[in-house]
């Protein structure tokens, strides 16, 4: 593919960027007590000799009431100076026609006051079902005090370096909060109509480019709030038009934190939010980069091709693959590791206040360490098994230069991941197939497929090392009718081999057992080109092609043992997965005991522990965990001659983040 666009040199003012990528402000739980750690600059090192043409830091809290989270980068005050000199001393070292933008963020409602130390500030007390709060309204002085906290910030990271700064005013934060008639109650002057919400920001940018002349000034803002009562697009693109004198640039993204519209999860067809940034480009003059679910430069080059907007944020894209820019320039798409929207290691650890990491790149937030280590001595290296954790573990193995064969019982390499794309919106897990697929040909792995290897194979093959990863095998709960012919493993759904009826139960609510619920409820439905294609015609009403869309055709009960649902699932992830139960009407029974399945019925006693029964039901399915697969695990060790590792479920139950990044360790210490 030739790219006309995404490459040509994008200019700011004066500031002129080399390409049109840009990697937007994402917070990584890299800092500590406010100052850049090493980690941290490690991070942004790799993703500037990547190729990116604009980094953009953050957020960045410009006071203490500001801050959003303990491993927030501070430019509150001078003493973060140093640490801000030396990250972008060494990002421009790195690469020195890359461009670093920082980003000044303020939480507002959005703060907690366990980590602030007090109650915080917004516009108005209006309650936050981010913070679970209610925020201080600020007085005048408060707002002169934090408009001053933006523009000092912004001398500080000017004086640092930087080459250029961005107010972080999208997502629900303290500017959008003054903005939204949702949260900004005010009678003064600052609150009521539209010219008065804007005051604020205004008043803002103004100070801040009062404070630094000509230096670059960005704009974080939210294309539509996707929240009741607040802004919706139209607003946001006058909203726009008024904030745009004194700037330089806009970068439109998605809603706010409390939007129930999902935003980033997989689910979320790519590219469909960059009619915001279209939106938004016809009434300004400044140019304009679109974000949200924009994973691919294929796909970043059509959006700006289509004039949609002048740059494209790739965050999670160049954490996944920091060289995603030099890989497409030189024409090696096939090469990129794609980005699977999962949000496990980015978006759920900074939940979890956990350092960033990736699914698919076992090397981000952690550099450094983790770099390939060279080859001693070459090694003939046997991978039973060609899951997730197999399959990376052959990759690094063979790119060190060992000698490298995969065996795999069935006649296609993968694993669970041929079952877990299937569920709706987790298709993009099958990108993992694909780019494995083509390194094994690229680094000459060999592959043997259809093989059930036993002790006497291992014997036979001899070699010097064997990575384990032969995953695991299901718990069978003890319950009467279990072996009923109506009963399934929830995995059999997904790979063809069990029925779907019309009113079905699913033992276990776990992350499998919802994904099978949903999957079972909307088996039938009509297809999306089916949609598509009928109402471009008038084939079909509109609002009966979209019930027959959307609806649930089939009956699912889920019953689970425990007092949660959704374990194992990231919180990025679990809302929107428990929302789409709710609209399809499954029915979801927590703190449940099932005692009997029958061949039409199925027992169980409730949370109050009263005994119910389902009568009437086709299929019952058991999605109650797994135990490791570890049998010829074993004999190989008492063979006492051959050097074993396991991967994966074959070592304990992981998820496809935790086998990979093992896979990543195993293939790189061999």
């Amino acid at each position: 593919m030739k790219f006309y666009k995404l490459f040509k040199p994008l200019k700011l003012k004066h500031l002129e960027s080399s390409n049109r990528i840009v990697m937007p402000a994402m917070h990584l739980n890299l800092a500590k007590n406010g100052f850049i750690d090493k980690k941290l600059i490690d991070f942004y090192v790799e993703r500037a000799k990547g190729g990116a043409g604009l980094l953009i830091i953050g957020g960045c809290y410009v006071d203490i009431y500001g801050k959003g989270l303990p491993s927030m980068i501070a430019v509150d005050d001078d003493k973060y100076l140093p640490k801000l000199t030396e990250f972008t001393n060494e990002v421009h070292a790195a690469r020195d026609d890359v461009k670093i933008c920082c980003q000044l963020y303020h939480g507002g409602a959005y703060a907690f006051p366990q980590i602030i130390g007090t109650t915080p500030i917004a516009p108005s007390a209006v309650y936050s079902k981010f913070s679970k709060t209610t925020p201080r309204e600020m007085n005048l002085e408060d707002i002169k005090r934090e408009q001053q906290a933006f523009a000092d910030a912004a001398v500080r990271a000017k004086k640092a370096g930087f080459d250029a700064v961005e107010i972080c005013a999208n997502a629900g934060y303290l500017l959008d909060q003054f903005i939204s008639p949702k949260t900004n109650k005010r009678t003064d002057k600052y609150g009521g109509e539209l010219e008065n919400r804007l005051r604020f920001p205004l008043e803002t940018i103004e100070q801040i480019r009062t404070n630094i002349d000509d230096f670059i000034l960005g704009y974080r803002i939210s294309g539509d709030d996707f929240v009741p009562g607040s802004n919706t697009y139209k607003e946001k693109a006058i909203i726009a038009e008024e904030l745009s004198k004194n700037l330089d640039y806009f970068n439109v993204t998605g809603g706010w934190h409390e939007t129930k519209t999902p935003q980033l999860t997989m689910d979320v067809p790519e590219g469909c939010y960059t009619y915001l940034a279209e939106n938004i480009k016809k009434h300004v003059k400044i140019p304009i980069f679109s974000s949200n679910r924009i994973n691919n430069p294929e796909l970043a080059e059509q959006v700006l091709m289509a004039g949609k907007a002048d740059a494209i944020c790739m965050g999670r894209a160049l954490i996944a693959d920091p060289f995603l820019p030099m890989k497409a320039k030189k024409g090696e798409l096939r090469d990129i590791m794609n980005c699977v929207g999962c949000n496990q290691g980015c978006f759920d650890n900074v939940f979890r206040m956990m350092p960033v990491t990736c699914l698919r790149n076992a090397r981000a937030g952690n550099e450094a360490r983790t770099e390939l280590k060279p080859l001693k001595q070459k090694k003939k290296i046997m991978i039973i098994g060609s899951g997730p954790g197999g399959l990376e573990a052959a990759r690094i193995a063979a790119i060190r230069g060992h000698e490298v064969h995969i065996f795999e019982k069935d006649d296609k390499i993968g694993g669970l991941l041929n079952i877990i794309w299937v569920p709706p919106g987790r298709n993009e897990f099958k990108r993992m197939i694909e780019n494995y697929t083509y390194w094994i040909q690229k680094y000459g792995i060999h592959t043997h497929l259809q093989s059930n290897v036993t002790i006497e194979t291992v014997k036979e093959f001899n070699p010097d090392t064997i990575f384990y990863a032969a995953g695991s095998i299901p718990i069978k709960p003890p319950i009467k009718g279990i072996e009923n012919n109506n009963v399934f493993w929830a995995n059999d759904v997904f790979s063809g081999d069990a029925p779907i009826g019309k009113n079905n139960v699913i033992i276990g609510g776990g992350a499998t057992g919802i994904e099978l619920a949903i999957y079972i409820s909307k088996f039938g439905t009509l297809s999306r080109e089916a949609f598509d294609f009928l109402t471009f015609y008038k084939a079909l009403e509109p609002d009966v092609a979209l019930r027959m869309l959307h609806e649930g055709r089939n009956k699912v009960t889920v019953l689970e043992k425990l007092p949660k649902l959704g374990s194992a699932l990231g919180k990025t992830t679990k809302w929107v997965l428990l929302d789409k139960c709710d609209a399809l009407g499954i029915n979801l029974l927590k703190n449940v005991d099932v005692t009997e399945i029958g061949i039409d019925y199925v027992n169980y006693t409730d949370a109050n522990g009263r005994d119910q029964i389902i009568n009437e039901v086709d299929y019952v399915y058991y999605a109650t965990g797994v135990i490791p697969n570890e049998e010829l695990a074993n004999q190989i060790k008492d063979l006492g001659n051959i050097k074993i590792e396991k991967i994966g479920d074959a070592r304990k139950p992981e998820t496809v983040m935790e086998a990979v990044s093992r896979g990543y360790k195993i293939g790189n210490n061999e």
